[in-house]
């Protein structure tokens, strides 16, 4: 190869190496998960189980808030293809000794599907209660 081509190869290769690198990078960027903004109930229209979800994403990950027309307000947060959350009523359960323990209740909704899962112990914070799934699915009502 003439020295001129190899010094224009050089110079071509110097100037395409950063487009290729910016094209490689926005081409691997991940993409926002799909929010969760509005009014949503469950599919089988219960009247008593109205969430108003609001979410946003940032460069510090993706959170919102899951508020319930039954009184709760939960903070969540995308994790693993899912918008998480937990509801917790203090002093929700009385143990067999007698100590009050919270209610706690886990969610996770995927964003796509609306499709939920329920986790909850039996007991909740008192020994041998046994843990629950239970799948709900959500529809968008407002």
């Amino acid at each position: 190869m003439a020295k001129s081509a190899r010094k224009a190869f050089r110079i071509i290769a110097l100037v395409a190496a950063p487009a290729v690198a910016a094209l490689t990078l926005a081409g691997n960027a991940i993409a926002d998960p799909p929010l969760l903004n509005g009014t949503y109930g469950s599919t089988d229209g219960d009247p008593y189980n109205v969430w108003t979800i609001a979410t946003s994403c940032s460069p510090a990950g993706c959170t919102g808030t899951v508020s319930s027309n039954q009184g709760w307000t939960a903070p969540t947060t995308f994790t693993d293809g899912h918008w998480d959350f937990t509801v917790s009523k203090p002093g929700g359960l009385t143990c067999d000794d007698g100590h009050y323990e919270p209610a706690v209740v886990a969610m996770s909704v995927d964003p796509v599907t609306l499709a939920g899962v329920v986790s909850s112990d039996s007991n909740f914070g008192c020994a041998g209660g046994i843990v629950t799934q239970s799948p709900f699915q959500l529809q968008k009502v407002g």
